[in-house]
C-alpha cells in the first residue's frame, strides 16, 4: 500500500516538474520576444570607437559619449600593446615576480622581494572583485585590447617584437594578459612612485645611530644622530606658502630634547642587516636598469594664476622625471569617447591617463613625502607562514620561497625579524577609480575628492578654465602617536601603532594670494613636521633644488605662455647634489665672509668668478642651455669647493654613514653656519686633529685652496657637460642627448574660460617601442620625438575643440 502511494506521488511530482519547466521556458521565450523586462540586460549598442594616429604615431581614440568604457579601453590596450608589448612584458613580470623565468638568476632578488611584499593570487582575485563595475570594465577592456594584439602575433609571427625571441619566447608561448597582471603592475608602479615604499631608511638610521653611539658614547652619539637626521627645519621651502616667521638672530641656549634623548634605545645590532638590505636594493635597481625595467619618479611643476600672467589666464606646467629608458617609460595619447575627454601621458600596462588635461582642468604629479612605511622589529613567534611560492629560474633549479607575515605585514628580514607595514596596503587597487574620477572632475571639489583615492604620495598642482589654481599632496599618512619614528618600531621601547584608516588632515591649498604653486619634490607645508624617514632624498632643509623655481616665479610677473614653458629649460640647466638647484646662493654670504677675512689674489679671483656667474652649469648663457657642451668654470669651482668643505667638515666621523647623501650633509653644514632655524647639537667644525682647521671660516678657506690646487689652470669645464645615454637592454646604446636635469614628459596648458587655449608637450624618443625581425628593424615611430624633445622645442597638441 505504501509502495503504491509512493509511486503515485512520484508520478504527480514528475508531471508537475515537467509542466513547471515548460511554463518557465514559455515565459522566457515570451520575455525575449517582447524585449524583456526591466531586469534584462540590454544588448550593447554597436561601438563607434575608432583609433587614428598623427604623424608622430601618437594615438587618438574617438567615439560617442555612449560608447562603453570596455570598448574605449580595449582600443587603448590594443594601441599600447602594438607600440610597447615588450616593455609591458618586463613591467608585468617585474610586478608578478617572474623576471627570473626569462633572464635567469640576476633577477632573482627582485622576484623574491616582489613576491614577499606583493599580493598573493587570491588577494589579486579578491581585490578585483572588490572594484566597482566601471573599474572592472576598464581593466577588462584594456586586457582584451592587449590580447587582441597577442592574437594577431600568434596568427602572424613576424609581428613578434625581437626581444621576445631573444629570451626564448615564441608567438605560441607568448602569454595572454589577465586582470591580475594589471592589478599587480598598478600596485608595483604606485610603490615605485611612492617616496618610502621601496626604501629602508629606518633600518639604515638604526645602523647609523648604533655606529655613532659605539664610537662617541650614548650622549654625544645621540646628539650627532639628531643633527644628521633633524626632525623639522622651519626654513625648508614649501609648496604652500609659509606664514611670515620672525627669524632668530642667535642660537638658543636651551637644549631641545628629541625622543632619542628622552629614551635611549637598546636593540640588536642592525649594521650588518642595514648593509645587507642596502646591497640587495642596489643589486635589484642595477639589474632592473639593465633590462630597462627600473621605474622611478622625481618631477617639477608649477601652476600660475592669471594675476601673474600676461594674458590673465592660468597656466600650468608639469615635468615628471622618470628616467631615460629605451623605449621611454611613457607615451602620449588622447581619449574622446565613453564620456571621457582627456589627453596626456600614459604608461604601458596601466589603463588610464596618468598626467593629463581635459576641457576643464589639467594637473601635474611629483613625488610627495607622506610617511607611508614603518618597519617593525618583532619576535619569531609573531611570524606565520602565509604561503609558499615557486620561482622558476632560467638555467637553474626552481626556488621555493616561503612567505611569512606578521600582524604588521610581510616579513622582509628573518634575523632579526623585521616586518614592513605600508599605509597603502589594500588601497592600491583604487588607482583605476581614481584616474577615472580625476579625468571626469568638473570642479576643484570633485578633483579633490578623486585625490582621496590616489594610493601613492604625490604633489598635485592644478589649473582650470574657471581661473583656479590649487595644490594637494595625495597619499595615506596615518596619525601617529608621539615617539621615535626615525628608527624601526621596537628599537626604542614598546612598538607604537597606527591605523591606516585614521589619517592626518590632507595637505591642500587653493588660489594662493602669491599667485602660484610650484615645487621640485620639496616640502608640502610648514606644518608637515616630519621628513621622509625612509628616504634621505626627502630630508627637507634650508637648501633645496626647488629654490630655483620659486626664485624665478617670485621675481617675475606678467608671464607669457613661452616664459612659463621655458622655465623648465632654465632650471634643468642647474645642477647640484639633488640633480638640480644652485647651492651657492645659500652659502655665498658665509663663504664670501670667510674668504674676505683672509684674502689672497687667488681666493679673491675665485669669489669674483662666482659673483659674475648666472647660476647655470652650462657655459655660454641662455643661448647655450639646450645644446652647449661646456660647463661653466664658476659651476666647476662651486661644486668642487662645496664638496671639499663637506669633506673637511665631516671627515672626522669614524663610522660609515649608510647611503651617504651630500644634500643632507650640506643642510647640516648650513644649520651650523646660519643663525636661527635648526640648531646643531654638535660642533661639526671642530676636529680631533689639532693641526686641522677648527672653525667654519678656516675650513672654508682651506677647502678653497685645496680646490684651486686640484682644478689647476682654467678653463675647467671644456666638453664637460655630459650626455644622457639611451641604452637598449640587448642592442646597447641607440641614442644620446646633452645632459640636463630635465623631465621625461612635459606639458604646458593655458586655460581661458572656454577651455585650453594652448597645449604643448614633449617626451623622449618616440611613441613606439617596437623592434621587429632578427636584424632588427626599429618601428617608424621609434625616434619621431627626438627633433622635438632633445632641443626643448615642444610641439602643439590638438585642442579639445579640434
Amino acid at each position: 500500500m505504501r509502495k503504491r502511494k509512493f509511486y503515485a506521488l512520484k508520478k504527480i511530482c514528475s508531471r508537475w516538474l515537467t509542466m513547471s519547466i515548460l511554463l518557465i521556458t514559455i515565459a522566457i521565450i515570451a520575455l525575449g520576444c517582447s524585449g524583456g523586462s526591466s531586469s534584462s540586460a540590454p544588448t550593447p549598442a554597436p561601438s563607434t570607437v575608432t583609433t587614428t594616429r598623427d604623424a608622430k604615431g601618437v594615438w587618438f581614440i574617438a567615439g560617442s559619449a555612449q560608447d562603453r568604457l570596455y570598448d574605449v579601453f580595449e582600443a587603448m590596450g590594443y594601441a599600447v600593446a602594438t607600440d610597447r608589448l615588450w616593455q609591458a612584458e618586463t613591467f608585468r613580470r617585474s610586478a608578478r615576480g617572474r623576471l627570473s623565468e626569462i633572464f635567469g638568476s640576476t633577477q632573482l632578488a627582485q622576484d623574491t622581494l616582489v613576491r614577499t611584499t606583493g599580493y598573493s593570487d587570491q588577494e589579486l582575485i579578491d581585490g578585483f572583485a572588490s572594484l566597482d563595475a566601471e573599474a572592472q570594465e576598464v581593466i577588462n577592456g584594456y586586457v582584451a585590447g592587449f590580447n587582441r594584439r597577442i592574437a594577431e602575433i600568434r596568427a602572424t609571427p613576424t609581428l613578434l617584437p625581437f626581444e621576445f625571441s631573444a629570451v626564448g619566447i615564441t608567438s605560441n608561448t607568448l602569454e595572454d594578459w589577465t586582470y591580475k597582471d594589471v592589478l599587480a603592475w598598478a600596485s608595483l608602479l604606485s610603490r615605485n612612485f611612492d617616496p618610502e615604499a621601496q626604501k629602508q631608511g629606518q633600518i639604515e638610521n638604526a645602523a647609523l645611530y648604533q655606529g655613532l653611539v659605539a664610537v662617541y658614547g650614548a650622549e654625544q652619539g645621540t646628539r650627532m644622530f639628531d643633527d644628521l637626521r633633524w626632525l623639522n627645519d622651519p626654513d625648508a621651502l614649501t609648496y604652500i606658502p609659509k606664514p611670515l616667521r620672525a627669524s632668530s638672530a642667535h642660537k638658543s641656549t636651551e637644549e631641545k630634547r628629541s625622543p632619542l634623548m628622552e629614551n635611549p634605545p637598546s636593540f640588536p645590532d642592525m649594521r650588518e642587516v642595514a648593509e645587507s638590505m642596502a646591497e640587495m636594493r642596489s643589486e635589484i635597481d642595477e639589474n632592473l636598469k639593465k633590462i630597462n625595467a627600473h621605474v622611478k619618479m622625481g618631477s617639477y611643476a608649477w601652476a600660475i594664476k592669471g594675476s601673474k600672467t600676461s594674458s590673465g589666464n592660468p597656466i600650468i606646467y608639469s615635468g615628471p622625471q622618470m628616467g631615460f629608458t629605451v623605449p621611454s617609460i611613457i607615451g602620449e595619447g588622447s581619449i574622446r569617447a565613453g564620456g571621457l575627454n582627456i589627453s596626456g601621458m600614459h604608461i604601458a600596462g596601466l589603463p588610464g591617463i596618468v598626467i593629463g588635461r581635459t576641457p576643464h582642468h589639467a594637473w601635474s604629479m611629483q613625488v610627495g613625502h607622506a610617511h607611508t612605511v614603518d618597519y617593525y622589529m618583532e619576535s619569531a613567534a609573531a611570524m606565520t607562514l602565509h604561503r609558499t611560492e615557486t620561482i622558476k629560474v632560467k638555467g637553474a633549479a626552481d626556488v621555493v620561497l616561503p612567505i611569512y607575515r606578521t600582524a604588521h605585514g610581510p616579513v622582509v628580514n628573518a634575523n632579526p625579524v623585521i616586518s614592513w607595514k605600508y599605509s597603502h596596503w589594500g588601497h592600491e587597487f583604487k588607482t583605476f577609480r581614481a584616474y577615472l574620477d580625476l579625468a571626469r572632475a568638473n570642479s576643484m571639489d570633485q578633483f579633490g575628492a578623486a585625490i582621496e583615492l590616489v594610493p601613492v604620495s604625490q604633489h598635485f598642482t592644478y589649473a582650470d578654465r574657471d581661473g583656479n589654481i590649487a595644490y594637494w599632496m595625495s597619499g595615506r599618512d596615518p596619525v601617529r602617536p608621539y615617539g621615535e619614528w626615525r628608527l624601526p618600531q621596537g628599537a626604542a621601547g614598546t612598538s607604537l601603532e597606527w591605523n591606516s584608516g585614521n589619517l592626518i588632515p590632507r595637505s591642500t591649498d587653493r588660489n594662493t594670494s602669491r599667485g602660484y604653486y610650484c615645487g621640485w619634490n620639496n616640502k608640502s607645508h610648514a606644518g608637515y613636521a616630519n621628513n621622509s624617514w625612509n628616504n634621505l632624498g626627502y630630508s627637507f632643509g634650508t637648501f633645496h633644488r626647488a629654490h630655483v623655481v620659486d626664485d624665478y616665479l617670485s621675481a617675475n610677473n606678467s608671464l607669457t605662455f613661452t616664459q612659463v614653458r621655458d622655465l623648465a629649460l632654465n632650471i634643468a640647466t642647474t645642477d647640484s647634489f639633488g640633480s638640480g638647484g644652485n647651492p651657492w646662493k645659500t652659502v655665498s654670504e658665509y663663504f664670501t665672509a670667510a674668504v674676505n677675512s683672509d684674502p689672497t689674489p687667488a681666493r679673491s679671483a675665485a669669489l669674483a668668478l662666482l659673483a659674475a656667474w648666472d647660476g647655470h652649469f652650462v657655459d655660454g648663457g641662455s643661448g647655450s642651455w639646450a645644446a652647449g657642451t661646456n660647463r661653466a668654470d664658476a659651476w666647476m669651482l662651486m661644486d668642487a669647493w662645496i664638496k671639499e668643505v663637506l669633506r673637511l667638515t665631516f671627515e672626522e666621523i669614524a663610522v660609515p654613514i649608510p647611503t651617504q647623501n651630500n644634500q643632507v650633509l650640506f643642510n647640516v653644514l648650513i644649520h651650523g653656519l646660519r643663525p636661527g632655524g635648526v640648531d646643531n647639537y654638535y660642533n661639526w667644525f671642530q676636529n680631533a686633529d689639532l693641526t686641522a682647521p677648527q672653525t667654519a671660516n678656516t675650513i672654508i678657506v682651506r677647502a678653497l685652496d685645496n680646490t684651486l690646487a686640484t682644478l689647476g689652470a682654467t678653463p675647467w669645464g671644456i666638453n664637460a657637460r655630459g650626455i644622457i645615454p639611451y641604452n637598449h637592454a640587448m642592442l646597447g646604446n641607440v641614442w644620446n642627448m646633452p645632459f640636463s636635469s630635465r623631465s621625461t614628459y612635459a606639458h604646458t596648458i593655458e586655460y581661458a574660460s572656454s577651455g585650453p587655449l594652448n597645449i604643448q608637450s614633449m617626451f623622449p624618443l618616440g611613441e613606439s617601442g617596437n623592434i621587429l625581425g632578427t636584424s632588427p628593424v626599429f618601428d617608424a615611430n621609434f625616434f619621431t620625438m627626438t627633433d622635438v624633445y632633445d632641443g626643448f622645442v615642444y610641439r602643439d597638441f590638438p585642442l579639445f575643440t579640434q
